[in-house]
């Protein structure tokens, strides 16, 4: 019998008489399990909610009798404010959740069938990064605890155990998966048995057999992980899902209450809905044989899960519910044909599995629609075309709300969004920027760490670059290169009669020293937020970034502000310290800080990512930055093979097929215009190439527009000039320094690398901290040193007890803590023992161990006519004439190859190479011509794969020679002209760019 819901009646029947044909058929089923596959435009939350009023109009179901789940808080309430047109309050009786939303419902009305979850509170990341490292420092992991990185996979950790968790995998489940992986392996041929490989093992072998011992000990981490977790009365936010499930499958009460509750369940966005969740839904519908369940999803916009497990979820639904009524919309009320013929072709196949889920769409609404790609030579061009393209637009009339730039990456949303405000443009930004890394943080950070630092002076270095307190770069410079092992950075600015005698202004040194002074007071006995606004505002940080940039500077610092004060309330934390140790963490585990961009008109251009536009449409819609680095996952690494699916397993190919269907959802958000673009030339020296999905898309159905005109009326190098203005520095006080200092083999390398390393290293010297693996190789040089001498002097090596005790007393030296000191002990052991055998086959007679060699290099120069060279040489190795047959230099480093030596190889440069160079060069302009040799070995103390020492040897030539000693003129020239100060910084070679903005006073 019909039952009468009220007011919104008229108002549904208006609504269903619109609809076409398909979309009355998913109404109107509304008995037994309907799956619905439904593309952009096809009107998918209009049929799930008039699905929802026909049930309650057609049935005697109560409104709470029909459960909706759907991906996102924003899709939920979409839902329900669709509904109340045509229910009114009805609406807010039904109940329409995310996973996670009815899961909590559930921990509340089921507490007893919850006590993971009642008993414990919420892990934070950084709770759970700290369970994983104590598992993974327990002694029991080998291969995922590297010796160069020991954290290298604590945060891949995280993840995967959270993936395997949204999958609805535990330990146990793990293990049967590993057990399947070995069962493939026996399969594998171990051996190549022919050819030039013949007796070695098989690729395809080893890498499987890798996989396995990685994934075996990832058992062992997830279940003590667990086991941790229920010691400290802690879950995951995953375990909300999981713990439902669990509940379901143990609880029969429980489970025939809901059900008997839930009469229709409907699941939206079904191509997004993971292993878990989809167990969730089985568990509800479970009890007819014919459940009213309704899914609604398109394979093609599964932007949250790979594709292999979004297809999973098409079969496992017609698979698992017998009768499944298939229906597909093919109609579109947003866009243009040419926009979906375009994005068709993006993602149309021929796989048999795929092809009847990729139908093309047919356009109901818009006529016309414009197509449109262009390829700019630099990506400055590219961004400006893009403000004039939309300015314009504004000015014809197009409302600035109707139009959206469509990026990939929450970092391209920020710059965006800054570069259409300073054209004028009112500008939403939709996304939720991680800050951990903005500017503003790290200079908060540094702040913080001036405070907090005792031994270190990176901090106060990095701050004293700021503009806000009125150093000139001059003075700058003159107080930062004064300082040295016996004079102190912080005692140099505290002293007036020391500045006076560098010849700067001693004012603006004076306040950063008294600032940070009062801050280390206030510390003591005001908590760290009230501490932070003061440093903040006393700093002039505050004032500068409001003058310089409002809106952003506002955004981040009561972004920062908030977290410190939660830190406060929340953790109990009391000092400035704590701050600085989480900020740290974060930092190092990737663990993002997000503030989300702030809405200041309502009519406003949009800028967001991809991800966020979906379910959104505009009228015109622009897509830059295409490039193949950019929409190819080119950098994305699979740590951990694992197949969740039955059907595809995760990996390279996924890779891009996940990026292809993020590019279908952004091109297919466009009504009338879509602009897609790229750029050959990045803001910083970059090779680009377009995105290879361009080319998937079928010929014609793009117009290519020339850009040759725009590239006349957009000049590159103007834009270029705005981001490498030159830093204004005395170069007379470059070239001082440059005399005292000279060129070292590790200089001269950081110059070629990237002129601003050198500037900040070797100029400036740059307080930094030693990391461990550095730390780890100047104990096994020493020791290295030592065991030599001893062979010269006595004819022997001395004994493994006496090389240990070294080892001991060399890390000893070092600021390492306890566990770091006996992990190197023990690494330094492993490779000495292996090393030591090999010195005893190996070393000649005599040797001559650290030589320093000091010499000047003629520069034909007039006013710098040479410069000096200095070197200091692991081990020289002398012939039975006395005179020095090579240069051996200790690489305590994985060992490399001899391409990678010489910097043929993608991520090498040839340093390795070029200091053997340097070396020979040093030689033959030294005093003592029984020295001069050519030959340099490359000795790495790390035995390789198969246990044995490799040593690379070089024969250095003349015409190397002359080649280096023109590139270090070269250098000379450049930086006692101060021109490499014009020179942009590329953050890809270089850890100092953002000081060097601050250089800039940008």
């Amino acid at each position: 019998m019909k039952k009468q819901i009220g007011v919104g009646e008229a108002a549904f029947n208006e609504a269903y008489s619109s609809l076409n044909a398909a979309q009355k058929l998913a109404v109107d089923t509304i008995e037994g399990p309907v799956m619905v596959v439904a593309g952009p435009g096809t009107g998918k939350t209009q049929i799930l909610t008039l699905r929802i009023a026909n049930i309650l109009l057609k049935t005697d179901t109560p409104p709470d009798g029909v459960l909706a789940l759907t991906f996102t808080e924003s899709g939920a309430k979409a839902m329900r404010e669709r509904l109340r047109t045509y229910i009114g309050s009805t609406a807010y009786r039904v109940p329409i959740y995310t996973f996670h939303g009815f899961a909590q419902v559930l921990i509340n009305k089921y507490p007893d069938a919850y006590t993971k979850v009642i008993g414990g509170r919420p892990a934070s990341d950084l709770e759970k990064i700290s369970i994983i490292e104590t598992i993974v420092n327990d002694g029991e992991v080998k291969q995922l605890r590297p010796m160069g990185n020991p954290s290298y996979y604590v945060t891949p950790i995280m993840r995967i155990i959270s993936n395997l968790k949204q999958e609805n995998v535990e330990p146990d489940d793990l293990v049967k998966i590993i057990d399947g992986q070995r069962e493939s392996l026996k399969a594998i041929e171990q051996y190549h048995t022919k050819g030039a490989h013949k007796g070695k093992v098989r690729g395809e072998y080893s890498d499987l057999e890798k996989t396995i011992i990685k994934n075996d000990e990832l058992v062992y981490i997830y279940r003590r992980y667990e086991a941790l977790l229920s010691e400290q009365k802690l879950y995951d936010f995953d375990d909300m899902i999981l713990e439902t499930v669990k509940a379901l499958e143990g609880s029969e009460d429980m489970l025939r209450d809901l059900q008997e509750n839930y009469l229709y369940v409907l699941a939206d966005e079904h191509q997004d809905v993971n292993g878990a969740q989809n167990r969730i839904l089985e568990l509800l519908t479970s009890f007819h044989d014919k459940p009213n369940i309704f899914a609604v999803g398109d394979e093609k916009q599964a932007i949250y899960r790979f594709q292999g497990a979004s297809l999973e979820n098409f079969l496992f639904f017609k698979e698992h519910f017998d009768g499944t009524e298939e229906i597909r919309l093919t109609e579109n009320y947003r866009s243009g044909q040419e926009v979906l013929d375009a994005a068709h072709s993006l993602v149309e196949s021929e796989d048999e599995l795929l092809k009847d889920l990729r139908v093309p769409l047919m356009a109901m609404a818009v006529e016309k629609s414009v197509v449109e790609s262009r390829e700019f030579s630099h990506q400055s061009v590219e961004d400006e075309w893009l403000v004039d393209r939309i300015a314009t637009k504004v000015e014809a009339g197009v409302r600035p709300e109707e139009i959206a730039v469509i990026v990939r990456t929450n970092r391209e949303v920020e710059a965006f969004a800054q570069t259409l405000r300073k054209s004028g443009l009112a500008v939403t930004a939709t996304a939720e920027g991680d800050i951990l890394k903005h500017p503003i943080t790290q200079t908060v950070h540094d702040l913080i760490n001036v405070v907090v630092s005792g031994v270190t002076e990176t901090a106060l270095f990095n701050i004293l670059h700021g503009a806000y307190w009125g150093i000139s770069n001059d003075d700058l410079l003159r107080v930062l290169s004064s300082r040295s092992y016996q004079t102190s950075l912080a005692s140099i600015i505290s002293d007036e009669e020391k500045l006076t005698e560098l010849k700067v202004v001693p004012g603006p040194f004076l306040r950063v020293h008294e600032v940070f002074d009062q801050a280390r007071k206030k510390d003591a006995y005001e908590p760290p937020h009230r501490v932070l606004e003061y440093l903040v505002q006393a700093s002039g940080y505050l004032e500068y970034l409001i003058e310089h940039d409002a809106f952003e500077g506002t955004r981040v610092i009561r972004r920062i502000y908030d977290e410190v004060e939660e830190m406060v309330r929340r953790d109990g934390v009391g000092q400035l310290r704590q701050v600085n140790e989480i900020f740290k963490s974060r930092l190092a585990y990737g663990l993002p800080l997000n503030a989300p961009y702030i809405a200041t008109n309502s009519s406003a251009v949009q800028v967001m990512t991809a991800h966020k536009s979906k379910g959104l449409e505009f009228e015109v819609v622009f897509v830059p930055h295409v490039t193949d680095v950019g929409w190819s996952s080119a950098n994305k690494r699979t740590m951990f093979k694992i197949p969740l699916v039955s059907h595809v397993e995760e990996n390279e190919h996924e890779a891009i097929e996940d990026e292809r269907r993020l590019l279908y959802v952004a091109m297919t958000r466009a009504k009338r215009e879509l602009y897609i673009s790229s750029a050959e030339t990045s803001a910083d020296g970059k090779q680009f190439t377009s995105s290879r999905l361009l080319d998937d898309i079928e010929e014609g159905l793009v117009r290519e527009c020339d850009t040759s005109e725009i590239e006349d009326v957009f000049d590159p190098s103007l834009s270029l000039t705005k981001t490498t203005a030159t830093v204004e520095v005395n170069s007379e006080l470059l070239a001082t320094l440059l005399r005292e200092r000279g060129f070292s083999a590790t200089s001269i390398n950081n110059y070629l690398r990237s002129p601003w390393d050198y500037f900040y290293r070797n100029i400036l010297r740059i307080p930094e901290m030693q990391p461990t693996h550095m730390q780890y190789g100047t104990a096994i040089h020493n020791t290295l040193e030592y065991a030599t001498r001893r062979h010269t002097d006595t004819g022997t090596l001395p004994s493994d007890t006496e090389i240990k005790q070294r080892l001991e007393n060399e890390l000893g030296k070092l600021p390492l803590s306890t566990e770091e000191f006996t992990r190197l002990l023990g690494k330094g052991l492993e490779d000495l023992v292996v090393y030591k055998t090999h010195l005893n086959d190996s070393l000649p007679k005599n040797t001559k161990e650290e030589l320093s060699i000091r010499v000047a290099m003629e520069t034909g120069i007039s006013e710098f006519p040479e410069v000096t060279l200095t070197g200091k040489l692991d081990r020289l190795d002398i012939g039975d004439d006395g005179r020095a047959i090579r240069v051996v230099d200790y690489k305590t480093g994985k060992p490399k190859t001899r391409n990678a030596i010489e910097g043929k190889t993608k991520n090498d440069d040839g340093g390795y190479k070029r200091q053997l160079v340097f070396y020979a060069l040093l030689l033959s302009l030294y005093d003592d011509d029984r020295y001069r040799c050519r030959e340099g070995v490359l000795s790495f103390v790390q035995a390789n794969a198969k246990g044995q020492i490799q040593e690379e040897s070089f024969v250095i030539t003349d015409e190397e020679i002359s080649e280096l000693r023109e590139e270090i003129i070269s250098a000379t020239k450049v930086i006692i002209s101060g021109d490499f100060l014009t020179q942009p910084c590329d953050d890809t070679s270089s850890d100092y760019c953002h000081l060097v903005k601050q250089l800039l006073k940008i």
